[in-house]
């Protein structure tokens, strides 16, 4: 190998025949077959690729240079190696205003921008142009994902309407290509360890701080008021654990290292007429609390055929499966801070401690000892079933017309089931053959919870693109149906035979314990929706959508609401007085937006109808009667929280591609946000009534680069 001098100039002796691969940051490499020729003149073309790179966005694709709208992307290379096991924990720091939230033990969230009310503010999200949820995106295996894109301002969320007011998440899965089939596996084994745990004080510092709290109290009853330095001493030198323990509650309840591993298999291939991928995906994953872990099966399956040149047909398949079992009690982390160190945990004996601070403790310690919690035979099985079903064709009657229509099923399924073992009172250490009175479960229960619910979706639209010259017109037009079931079904029992039973029907047929509950509800949704995208000379970028929805969540008065948005954005790196700078600058461009959104999550599904509940009595003619009361008035003016939102950007690609940025200035006022007003209790209403009466402002600054 060689490389040229500052001229572009080189020399290399060569057999004839070999084959010169010639590269240089920035431009595309170019393969050069030796014949019998001595000079030869290579000119390289430069890597357009950043430029013409194709984002992801509602309803289709665009050029990124050409996007007028607020849009981040993700791919999946950079995701598909992240030690965490969900989507959400992966994308983490990528994206400039998203924001992750990870707490332990919860699902984690997303939030674009900042909070805009005091409900939900979790973005939309949309998989392979269906509709989903947090759980469904979360779950996600990333080796099925082909790219991420974040619509994060009104002009490119406008296409969603009600439903985009704080963002749209959209992800696209990876498809089969034309080709062999090619066989893909990634797997990683590891360990994980709390980034923080809390730091509590020992059991001689507990009470050196105690005596020095009661002193600041009282000074004239001098510094030893709570222990004295003979049982600071005990708590120190661990002669006397029964009585003067030093109890680490973080280290008994934590394990330093646990495992985590995850595996993905993929398929892909196909020929010119059907393509086809398929994935599998496990995760399994243990806590830091012991004994709890949850393991995950992924399955995505894609297929494409294309009938004739003029009609496509796509279908699709995804499958999650998530269970978590804990086995033992799960301890109350106040209870960690609560109860001091100068408890004894266990007794030497084997019973549980019943000592702190060489005396008898109070029932409230003894009942809330954290390792007590964690090791009873108490248990819980949690499994989770996210399911999708896809069926959509692409018809090209016309050459620049595509007509598209898609369904979609998508079906949720949660049960679990807990059970609360029986604890006898714990027996006092120091005096034997008494126990603590109230530590103990006289009443062993177990509840069973199922819920279940379905989403229906029809979309079918219509895009034209033009393009003639100097002009560029694309035309986007559709409509959607979206249909919600939700069903639950709740039961327990009581006073099992023994703790080994895991059969509901063996608990007893009566007694506190003894419920059943069941719920029902659905929602319903129709939608136009349609955009218009200009581009005159590669240079002057127009956009506007528009969406209006029909909701069943609100009366016939108020059941719709209208969206529209517009953007621009204008290349100024394509303007002729820019021509000397373009080996410096690539892309410059700036964008302007205004839009309006609107958000239903905050909305119950009855939430205009007057609401019934329980019972009461009220006098007729002076007879008591029995009446079901109402709990909750209608209200039919209640309407669809609102959100404006102005977005000033900047988008720059320098030297080659070899840095890029975007800057954004944003200012988000949202208006009518739901709350439950109070009402006066003379009204002998005990649920305030959901009125649109609040409003917040979010603004500010973003900045990336790359």
């Amino acid at each position: 190998g060689t490389i040229t001098d500052l001229e572009g100039k080189f020399s290399l002796t060569v057999s004839e025949k070999s084959v010169l691969i010639v590269s240089y940051i920035g431009y595309n490499t170019q393969d050069v077959t030796v014949t019998s020729k001595t000079v030869y003149n290579i000119q390289l073309e430069e890597d357009s690729q950043a430029l013409d790179e194709v984002v992801v966005v509602g309803y289709g694709t665009q050029k990124k240079v050409n996007l007028t709208g607020s849009v981040a992307s993700v791919s999946s290379d950079e995701i598909k190696d992240r030690v965490q096991t969900d989507v959400l924990s992966s994308i983490q720091g990528t994206v400039p205003g998203v924001t992750i939230v990870s707490r332990p033990g919860k699902d984690v969230s997303i939030n674009f921008r900042g909070r805009g009310n005091l409900g939900t503010s979790e973005p939309l999200y949309v998989i392979d142009g269906a509709i989903a949820d947090a759980t469904f995106f979360s779950n996600l295996d990333p080796n099925s994902i082909e790219s991420i894109s974040f619509l994060k301002d009104a002009a490119s969320s406008a296409i969603y309407g009600s439903r985009a007011a704080y963002g749209v998440v959209l992800v696209t899965t990876k498809q089969g290509k034309d080709g062999r089939m090619e066989v893909s596996y990634s797997g990683m084994v590891g360990m994980k360890a709390p980034t923080y745990t809390q730091d509590l004080v020992n059991s001689w510092e507990y009470a050196e701080l105690y005596n020095e709290a009661l002193y600041n109290t009282n000074p004239s009853a001098g510094k030893n008021q709570g222990y004295s330095d003979e049982e600071i001493n005990l708590f120190r030198n661990g002669t006397k654990p029964d009585l003067y323990p030093n109890t680490n509650w973080v280290d008994l309840l934590f394990d330093d290292w646990t495992v985590t591993t995850k595996h993905s298999l993929n398929f892909s291939g196909g020929t010119k007429k059907l393509r086809y991928f398929a994935g599998l995906g496990y995760v399994y994953d243990t806590e830091n609390i012991r004994n709890r872990d949850t393991r995950r099966y992924n399955l995505n399956l894609n297929v494409a055929s294309d009938v004739t040149d003029w009609l496509t047909f796509r279908g699709s398949v995804k499958y999650i499966q998530r269970n978590k079992d804990v086995d033992g009690g799960t301890p109350s982390f106040d209870n960690i801070l609560i109860v001091p160190s100068t408890f004894v945990a266990r007794q030497s004996t084997g019973e549980w401690g019943s000592v702190e601070s060489g005396h008898e403790a109070s029932g409230t310690f003894v009942g809330g000892n954290p390792l007590r919690a964690y090791s009873t035979n108490d248990w819980s099985k949690n499994t989770i079933e996210n399911s999708m079903y896809e069926l959509g064709f692409d018809l090209k009657p016309l050459k620049d017309l595509v007509i598209t229509g898609q369904g979609t099923y998508k079906s949720y399924e949660y049960k679990n089931k807990a059970y609360v073992s029986l604890k006898d009172d714990v027996p006092s250490f120091l005096n034997p053959g008494t126990v603590i009175g109230g530590t103990g479960n006289t009443t062993n229960s177990m509840e069973v919870n199922w819920k279940k619910h379905s989403f229906l979706t029809y979309t079918g639209m219509a895009n034209y693109s033009l393009t003639k010259n100097i002009h560029s017109l694309s035309v986007l037009a559709g409509v959607s149906y979206e249909h919600y079931q939700e069903e639950t079904l709740m039961a327990s029992r009581q006073d099992f035979p023994a703790d080994s039973f895991s059969d509901l029907s063996a608990g007893a047929t009566s007694g506190a314990l003894y419920q059943n509950g069941s719920s029902m509800q659905e929602y319903k949704m129709f939608s136009y929706f349609g955009r218009i995208n200009y581009t005159l000379m590669d240079r002057y970028l127009f956009e506007a959508n528009f969406r209006a929805d029909a909701s069943s969540r609100f009366y016939a008065d108020n059941r719709w609401g209208y969206f529209p948005s517009f953007s621009m954005g204008w290349r100024i790196s394509e303007e002729p007085f820019m021509k000397s700078m373009r080996h410096i600058i690539d892309n410059l461009k700036f964008r302007v937006s205004y839009g309006t959104l609107g958000n239903i999550n905050n909305v119950g599904n009855y939430d205009y109808f007057q609401n019934y509940s329980g019972t009461g009595y009220y006098s007729f003619d002076d007879t008591s009667a029995k009446v079901i009361k109402e709990s909750k008035p209608a209200n039919p003016s209640l309407s669809w929280e609102k959100v404006a939102l102005t977005d000033i950007g900047l988008d720059f690609d320098l030297w080659n591609g070899k840095l890029s940025g975007t800057a954004d200035y944003y200012i988000k006022n949202t208006s009518d946000i739901l709350l439950a007003y109070n009402v006066p209790l003379e009204t002998g209403i005990s649920n305030a009534p959901s009125q649109n009466v609040a409003k917040v402002r979010n603004r500010g600054f973003e900045f990336a680069l790359t």
